[in-house]
């Protein structure tokens, strides 16, 4: 079955084709690379980032409670690098302003009006209020907060609306194609390369306080594109470089079917899915439901515990040199 999923040039971590030597690099790009360090190619292993998408069980049955319909930016085929846009924040905003007004400001302005109505004894005025408030202010207000969680839930995604507030696609990182692919703005394919193309860059630029910011991205080796991919928008900001060394790891794993799915919360949902992770699963007798069916405190506990394991051991596994065949 994996021989199905998996296409031809999936990454393969014991089968890596020799690739081609880097290309000299012009003055200007060795200007530019200045404070990047490149991330060695690797067999991976199972160390993970646990600041990869902080997502506690108690949260993630509530986004799946709430849309279940929802597809995960990453599964068993697809790692999706996403942002959101100013439209998102606007509606929102309106969003919560109509719940807030249909909640809590509707019953004051109705009791309000029944007391007033009540203590100078006239009726019509209240009537009038009250239709009028029901046309003008119930109405919209509940198209715009109703049409917010039938959106929210996976259930009237509207065309238009949809590509006005869906996030935005970056990047995609492809498992059983091995493809990277990088988007410009509007979805349109920038670039696509095998992932054993890239090289894996830890760039370092000083911020206004004088403090050293990392940002992790993938370049590609030869087609000489100055835009890359960029991996550190899947962690938390102002990570340590030992942390972007293990989301390097992770995402090797990630790509290479050779290897199980990593084990993170995020996957779980994913992992009979993929051949190689259900038959990794079956042979060790991993519980289907380990990280869902914890407490937030029993999950803080287990990531606390990854992370102590962690720090003492490699961020990566053994250097393996692409440009060469594998043994």
């Amino acid at each position: 079955m994996s021989e199905t999923v998996y296409q031809q040039h999936a990454y393969r971590s014991n089968q890596v084709p020799p690739q081609k030597p880097r290309p000299e690099k012009t003055l200007a790009q060795r200007l530019l690379s200045a404070g990047q360090r490149m991330l060695p190619w690797s067999r991976p292993t199972q160390t993970v980032s646990t600041r990869t998408a902080q997502v506690s069980p108690s949260q993630w049955q509530k986004m799946k409670t709430i849309a279940p319909n929802q597809e995960c930016f990453w599964n068993e085929q697809t790692l999706e690098g996403l942002t959101g846009n100013i439209w998102v924040r606007v509606y929102l905003v309106f969003s919560g302003l109509a719940k807030v007004t249909i909640l809590y400001l509707t019953p004051i302005a109705i009791f309000s009006v029944f007391l007033t109505s009540f203590i100078a004894g006239g009726i019509d005025g209240m009537i009038r209020f009250i239709t009028g408030y029901f046309l003008y202010v119930i109405i919209p207000c509940s198209i715009i907060w109703g049409q917010f969680e039938l959106y929210n839930r996976g259930y009237w995604k509207p065309k238009l609306l949809s590509k006005l507030l869906d996030a935005r696609k970056l990047f995609e990182l492809n498992r059983r194609t091995g493809m990277v692919t990088l988007y410009k703005r509007g979805g349109k394919v920038r670039y696509s390369y095998p992932f054993v193309e890239f090289d894996c860059i830890l760039a370092t630029t000083p911020s206004q306080q004088g403090l050293v910011n990392y940002s992790l991205l993938l370049a590609h080796r030869y087609s000489g594109s100055m835009h890359g991919v960029p991996l550190g928008v899947l962690v938390t900001p102002h990570e340590t470089v030992a942390e972007y060394y293990r989301l390097w790891n992770m995402i090797q794993c990630y790509m290479d079917v050779t290897q199980p799915l990593p084990d993170i919360l995020l996957l779980e949902e994913a992992r009979p899915k993929d051949p190689t992770t259900a038959a990794y699963d079956q042979q060790t007798g991993r519980n289907p439901r380990y990280w869902r069916d914890m407490s937030d405190d029993a999950y803080a506990e287990a990531i606390t515990q990854i992370e102590a394991k962690q720090s003492k051991m490699s961020e990566t596994g053994p250097e393996i040199d692409i440009f060469t065949k594998a043994s």
